[in-house]
């Protein structure tokens, strides 16, 4: 599920693609689409290097998905465009639509409501926002009858050249209590760290 309040745009370019390509020694995820041009725009990242991910792809969009079965641990990780329906910039001002959209949102939310959540500009590029979202279960795990948690850490991205279009990668962590991994901060910084936006 995507929180945030953008949409998935319109193919109103030549192509997409979808793929995992070589970065230096380590394998790359892929997602773009390429304009008339030819020119390619979109996003890279490095996927966890660890056993267990299983990969799937649905038009433009890409998921990798680890224990996707379980209600009591599992993981996500998605990359996919969208439209932006705030400017990127200034960053200030995106990232106020960002918080507006989240708590709107989850205003009247029968399932999650929101524990604590962050809105920041990216370190890495001004372009970028990055989102820390917690939301607590409204109901108790139906086995274990722990609290149940959805934790997820978001890259949101506009571009310049293509005016209201960007990409974002997003990584959920779905767990009960006593499941909760106190490294999944720096794998999610790892894997925000990892993103080349291609042709900005």
């Amino acid at each position: 599920m995507r929180y945030l309040s953008l949409l998935t745009f319109p193919v109103l370019l030549a192509c997409a693609t979808v793929h995992a390509d070589s970065g230096g020694n380590k394998e790359m995820e892929s997602v773009g689409i390429v304009d008339e041009t030819g020119a390619l725009f979109g996003l890279r990242f490095a996927p966890p290097d660890e056993e267990g991910w299983t990969r799937k792809s649905s038009g433009l969009s890409v998921t990798l998905e680890k224990n996707a079965d379980s209600n009591e641990d599992s993981r996500e990780i998605e990359a996919y465009p969208i439209r932006l329906n705030a400017p990127v910039s200034p960053t200030s001002a995106y990232i106020d639509n960002i918080k507006r959209n989240l708590v709107d949102s989850y205003k009247n939310n029968k399932e999650f409501k929101i524990s604590t959540f962050d809105v920041t500009q990216d370190p890495n590029n001004s372009r970028c926002t990055r989102v820390h979202l917690l939301l607590e279960s409204k109901l108790p795990d139906q086995t274990t009858q722990e609290r149940k948690w959805s934790e997820q850490y978001t890259l949101s991205c506009g571009f310049l050249k293509y005016k209201g279009m960007g990409f974002e990668l997003r990584y959920y962590h779905r767990y009960i209590d006593s499941k909760k991994d106190d490294q999944f901060i720096e794998d999610a910084r790892r894997l925000l760290d990892s993103v080349v936006i291609d042709n900005n």
